[in-house]
């Protein structure tokens, strides 16, 4: 018996050595897993901000909130502008409805149809008066504006200004581009559309680098011609005085003076000799 109860507790602890190591396994492996759980978290991270237009923003409101911007006298700005409190948007159609109030006067105005690339059709304006027109956006035969880049806004003029107080009720369907991401056909159009707009955008900077170079010579013509025009005058008024000095030259000649002073002009000039 006294053999037998040795033997149990040296099983019994080799037991317990068997369970802590398979213990410390266990804990060496959650730990390896915590870490790859915290690797794939960080390159997710990284991925997300490499590309955010992967991000889905279109689930959240206030980026799809239309703001009207108003100019006082002091250009657009952050703290001059208005949001509409009857907003609505048609979750079926997409058509969005706003009508915005003016708090003062305002030499010009910009609506934002939202934050983010969209496509805008059937824009309509409360005041006729009022005409529309996209400051960064390609606009399409079928009157809808596609904008490629964030930030969409559209210039409103057509008036002198804007009273205080003025009401202008704005319609619109938007299409966030963020939708139609993953349908590789849109993915394709879209690029080739970024494409066209880059390229116009070079060609537009190269024509108005031309046209600065044209500016420049024109002025350099302006001035050569003003340098021309000046020694036109300056000739000018050296002919008149060339005639006025042969004029009078003309008439010292032909007096009685200088007739009656030749000889002795010619007995002066034997004695020089």
């Amino acid at each position: 018996m006294n053999n037998e109860a040795p033997a149990s507790t040296a099983a019994l602890q080799a037991r317990i050595a068997d369970l802590e190591q398979q213990l410390k396994l266990s804990d060496e492996g959650v730990s390896r897993l915590a870490e790859r759980c915290l690797g794939l978290e960080q390159e997710v991270q990284s991925y997300l901000a490499a590309h955010p237009q992967n991000e889905k923003h279109t689930d959240s409101p206030a980026l799809l909130q239309p703001t009207l911007y108003f100019d006082a006298g002091f250009g657009f700005s952050e703290k001059d502008t208005l949001t509409a409190p009857d907003y609505e948007v048609d979750e079926l159609t997409g058509v969005v409805t706003a009508t915005f109030e003016l708090p003062v006067t305002a030499r010009a105005l910009r609506l934002d149809p939202g934050e983010l690339p969209c496509c805008i059709t059937n824009l309509s304006l409360s005041d006729d008066r009022v005409l529309c027109r996209p400051a960064n956006g390609l606009t399409l035969p079928s009157d809808s504006t596609l904008f490629l880049d964030r930030d969409p806004n559209y210039l409103l003029d057509g008036v002198t200004h804007f009273p205080a107080g003025m009401k202008l009720g704005v319609s619109y369907h938007y299409c966030p581009l963020e939708t139609l991401a993953d349908k590789p056909l849109f993915n394709t159009v879209l690029e080739g559309l970024q494409f066209y707009q880059k390229t116009r955008d070079s060609e537009a900077q190269h024509i108005a680098g031309l046209n600065d170079q044209i500016a420049a010579q024109q002025q350099a013509i302006a001035a050569l011609q003003q340098q021309i025009s000046e020694l036109h005058q300056k000739n000018a008024e050296a002919e008149t005085r060339r005639q006025a000095y042969e004029t009078s030259l003309e008439g010292v000649l032909n007096s009685s003076s200088w007739r009656l002073t030749r000889p002795l002009r010619r007995l002066l000039g034997l004695f020089r000799h």
